[in-house]
């Protein structure tokens, strides 16, 4: 669509460096489901694993939807855990000897900040991260001041 900027175009290529959280996000709303879609079908009889690693794919999107929604509300924080439960489930189901990390852990908390602070946008790292990559590309000639 027209709205959607796409991955970069050198994405793969050394020179393009590491995607963004904002890029994360964007490819994994909306960039990986579709690709998979494509490549693999939703019903088109293909291998259970591929259908089963394109489900937990579109999980972890709606979890991310709902998460990252600008609106807050018991439901939005219900419909996110419910996801990511999903999304782990389906995880641990394809990948059974998979350990978990605290990260995976540390998402099933999220909806707890969302109720407590706000939509996700006012207390995520995204502003703080374009300052940084701002910073990174600044000529300091390994001298401080």
């Amino acid at each position: 669509p027209s709205w959607h900027r796409g991955p970069p175009k050198n994405l793969g290529d050394a020179e393009h460096g590491k995607l963004k959280a904002e890029q994360w996000q964007s490819a994994i709303v909306f960039d990986l489901p579709v690709t998979l879609v494509k490549l693999w079908g939703v019903n088109s009889g293909g291998e259970k694993r591929k259908q089963k690693l394109a489900h937990s794919t579109m999980l972890l999107a709606m979890a991310i939807r709902w998460g990252t929604s600008h609106v807050t509300s018991t439901h939005h924080t219900q419909q996110y855990r419910k996801y990511m439960k999903a999304y782990l489930e389906c995880i641990r189901d394809v990948f059974p000897g998979h350990s978990f990390r605290p990260n995976h852990h540390a998402c099933l908390h999220i909806d707890e900040f969302l109720l407590r602070y706000g939509p996700m946008h006012g207390w995520w790292m995204f502003p703080f991260e374009r300052i940084i990559g701002g910073l990174q590309k600044t000529i300091t000639n390994h001298k401080l001041g």
